[in-house]
């Protein structure tokens, strides 16, 4: 029922859609280098910089790219790096795999290409936004999230695997209503799939950014262009990232 409502909404506010795309202006990703590392000064004192870092890998859509970002260090996994520091008392070595326009598909593929580090502790994943403006079914959304999972496996085998949920686009600045709330609705129907299709999997952690946890986004918090996070965006939503993967490794 859920996806009928979507698609008789959509077809009639296709022409409104297809208006925004063409105003929306393209912004591009982040500069500089897409790794670096992290020290925070709440360094356990048992460690030092010496130590082993904890290996995180960003792979994904314009998200992990940083769009909306100057540089990586302040885009997603560069931030999520920078919270996990903090809250784990440990150095963070981070790099990010984006690929702007992104759909699940294509992140598989891309997958094989990274240069994956000899050991990987953390693989932040950012997905979906363009599944759905590509119309993705429900089933192909799921099918598609499993495979991705499967293939960071194969060279990740004992990675924590995390998935960023998806945000809430009727909040979205740039998009219009009634068409925010249609694309709201269906990101909140991928993002239960995806948190459902996450629970058979081991070490694989779906972080829902649409809940009482995660701060409520504000127009402070875009980019320029409405659709992608600002430096603010990403620095709210790596500490959301950070809380889950810290909990995770405390509890294990």
């Amino acid at each position: 029922m859920r996806g009928l409502l979507f698609w008789a909404a959509f077809g009639l506010l296709l022409p409104q859609a297809l208006w925004v795309r063409r105003i929306t202006p393209r912004f591009q990703g982040a500069v500089g280098e897409p790794s670096g590392r992290v020290s925070s000064p709440n360094l356990n004192p048992q460690s030092n910089e010496s130590d082993p870092s904890l290996q995180v890998v960003g792979l994904g859509d314009s998200i992990i790219r940083g769009v909306g970002a100057n540089e990586h260090s302040e885009a997603l996994v560069g931030q999520t790096a920078l919270s996990l520091s903090e809250t784990l008392g440990r150095p963070v070595a981070w790099q990010v795999r984006g690929k702007i326009g992104a759909q699940t598909s294509r992140i598989t593929r891309e997958a094989s290409q990274v240069e994956w580090p000899e050991s990987v502790d953390v693989v932040v994943i950012s997905t979906g936004v363009n599944d759905l403006l590509g119309l993705c079914s429900i089933k192909e959304w799921r099918s598609n999230i499993e495979g991705l999972i499967q293939a960071v496996r194969a060279h990740a085998p004992e990675a924590l695997i995390v998935f960023c949920g998806l945000p809430p686009m009727d909040v979205f600045p740039s998009l219009p209503r009634p068409l925010r709330w249609v694309l709201g609705y269906r990101a909140r129907h991928l993002d239960q799939v995806l948190g459902e299709t996450t629970e058979a999997f081991e070490r694989v952690v779906w972080v829902p950014v649409q809940s009482d946890e995660a701060p409520a986004l504000t127009t402070e918090m875009f980019a320029g262009d409405g659709f992608h996070p600002g430096p603010r965006g990403y620095q709210a939503l790596g500490q959301v990232l950070g809380r889950a993967i810290e909990v995770f490794f405390r509890t294990g």
